[in-house]
């Protein structure tokens, strides 16, 4: 059911009128895409000028069997004679044809694929530019749709898609000239099928345009619940959750399933229709020619070149109806692209290359926050921070304690600027921290989350992700500092063992020691912990306090825990409740003073009531 109300809210949102914004982006949307090809372009006029030419060749071919079956009649005269000398002819253009249609395929199939390619690459950049507000709204496994199904759509049409378009419209239009020139008196009844035949196929594009887009829609829902399911697969199987996930991507895939049939439906009746109206519209023409043969008025020749020169064209005009259908469905699917591609990068992101993101001078004084009141954008009604003032000077370990929903892994996100403040500021030694460069900013920092992180590769390119050029050796004493040669070791392949998929070959702390030595190895300015040993056992705790406490000598620490006896050695304690900050103060201060919020926590705690 849940699955079910998401889709249906989307297929509704799709049916909606578009905004100005989205009908000035859909103009922009050609011109945006020329971008991708521009690069290319030479090779592409190659492709599009062999395309050309194999369609104008393999056009004489119906004039040619018309002279064919003019020598074995006897009728009329021509520069070939000879059943041999014409049916050569017919080799040779037919061999033209396949050399240049070789040609123009490997050329739009070669631009087609460096396309994508590229358009594949600037996405990730775009989702990985993006702030993360945008992915607390939007689900991963919608996003990789668009990363996959919308791109390999659009690859497809600029492979194949477009050598079809061009090659019906030059059928059409020379195919046309040929018959009027050949055969006037015929050529009346092919006025009878374009124009109709177009005209209907203009005027229901639109209608396929807007199937085909909620069609991607549909699929990118079952693609993030299937892509949920297998993330969290522990969790479905702890539960015994299976068959409620089974049946919700079932659900999820009967609705593709039903609007995929609906659009068959709509596209199976219009090209039947058109079918049968080219058709049935071609007897008529047999007929009428064959009463011009027996008048002696047309060559039985003549008849026979247009009666393939019209099923060149009608076949030209069904195929353009079914070529503009799958058209549309591309250009659903391209329009998401776009729409990716054009939002805006996180606020503060420079666009340089690398190298040139200016530099940051050093922390000399604090990092404070200024009357910073903040609300997630998905939850605009509801205030997590109120008014904070706080500063953190430079080397002091400040801890954040509180109940959980306070604030604290919240001010940590707002310094790392992954929100902004929806009001007061951060500064960093009295400069707003939104007038530096984000890259440059965020490389002072190293976070030890709770909840690691680790990608699929092994335990040696894990650690390195907190500094990539790091040497080897750095690499290794990073380990050994933070005890990761002490498991390590044990393994077969040692640093390059693979972890697995987010690290699941590897234990809760090992994970976290592998997360201190990527800190390490990043050796910041400021190190954020946040709950970085509360899921540990006493063995890993051990191992992991005395690698952190290594790592936050002489250096700005801020640590959240819940745990208090892990801050008590803090050089100050911030105690937050319901986004304000209610106490400040060493432990013993806070515990000497009256009967606060911490004290409360650590008597509860020392009676073991909490965990």
């Amino acid at each position: 059911m849940i699955g079910v109300g998401r889709i249906s809210g989307r297929q509704s949102e799709s049916e909606r009128p578009l905004t100005k914004e989205e009908k000035k982006r859909r103009r922009r949307m050609p011109l945006f895409l020329f971008g991708f090809v521009r690069p290319h372009l030479t090779l592409f006029a190659v492709g599009l000028s062999l395309l050309f030419a194999a369609n104008l060749v393999f056009l004489a071919f119906p004039l040619l069997m018309g002279r064919l079956v003019d020598e074995l009649t006897g009728e009329g005269e021509w520069i070939l004679d000879g059943v041999g000398n014409i049916s050569l002819a017919l080799l040779v253009i037919l061999a033209v044809r396949a050399l240049l249609s070789f040609g123009q395929t490997y050329a739009f199939g070669t631009v087609s694929n460096r396309v994508a390619r590229a358009i594949r690459g600037e996405l990730y950049s775009r989702l990985l530019m993006l702030p993360v507000a945008y992915f607390d709204i939007h689900r991963t496994g919608e996003l990789l749709s668009r990363l996959s199904n919308d791109v390999g759509q659009l690859e497809h049409a600029l492979s194949d898609m477009l050598a079809q378009l061009v090659r019906q419209l030059v059928v059409l239009a020379f195919g046309l000239a040929i018959v009027f020139v050949l055969t006037p008196q015929l050529s009346l009844f092919m006025l009878a099928i374009v124009p109709a035949v177009a005209l209907a196929t203009l005027r229901l594009g639109r209608t396929i345009r807007r199937r085909s887009r909620e069609l991607q829609d549909l699929l990118a829902e079952s693609t993030t619940i299937a892509e949920e399911s297998l993330s969290g697969i522990s969790i479905v199987k702890s539960f015994a959750a299976e068959p409620y996930e089974i049946g919700r991507f079932d659900g999820a895939l009967g609705s593709v399933l039903d609007k995929a049939l609906d659009t068959i439906r709509f596209k199976a009746g219009l090209g039947s229709a058109i079918g049968f109206f080219v058709m049935g519209t071609l007897v008529v023409v047999i007929w009428f020619g064959a009463g011009l043969v027996e008048s002696g008025a047309l060559a039985v020749g003549d008849l026979v070149s247009f009666v393939i020169y019209t099923g060149f064209i009608g076949g030209s005009v069904a195929g353009l109806g079914g070529l503009i259908t799958r058209l549309q469905r591309v250009l659903g699917a391209t329009e998401r692209v776009v729409e990716l591609l054009q939002l805006d990068p996180e606020p503060g992101r420079l666009t340089t290359p690398e190298g040139n993101h200016p530099p940051i001078p050093k922390l000399n004084d604090s990092l404070m926050f200024e009357d910073v009141t903040f609300a997630y954008p998905s939850r605009p009604d509801i205030t997590v921070l109120e008014r904070i003032d706080l500063s953190i000077r430079v080397g002091e370990r400040l801890a954040l304690v509180g109940p959980s929903g306070s604030g604290k892994s919240t001010l940590i996100r707002l310094l790392l600027r992954f929100y902004e403040p929806n009001a007061g500021r951060i500064v960093r030694d009295g400069l707003d921290i939104k007038a530096l460069d984000l890259q440059r900013y965020r490389e002072r920092f190293a976070v030890v989350p709770q909840d690691v992180m680790l990608f699929g590769g092994t335990i040696e390119e894990n650690i390195r992700y907190g500094r990539p050029a790091a040497s080897s050796d750095e690499v290794y004493e990073a380990a050994r500092a933070a005890h990761v040669l002490e498991f390590a070791d044990r393994l077969p392949d040692r640093l390059q063992t693979v972890v697995g998929e987010r690290g699941i070959q590897l234990s809760g702390g090992q994970r976290q020691r592998v997360a201190v030595a990527r800190a390490i190895l990043r050796d910041p300015e400021v190190l954020l912990l946040d709950e970085a040993t509360s899921s540990l056992d006493a063995e890993s705790e051990k191992y992991v306090q005395g690698a952190l406490a290594r790592l936050m000598q002489e250096r700005t620490s801020i640590v959240i825990a819940h745990r208090l006896a892990t801050v008590q050695a803090a050089d100050r304690i911030v105690v937050l409740e319901a986004g304000r900050i209610v106490e400040c103060g060493t432990h013993a201060e806070l515990i000497s003073g009256s009967d606060g919020l911490y004290k409360r926590l650590v008597t509860m705690q020392n009676l073991g009531d909490l965990a």
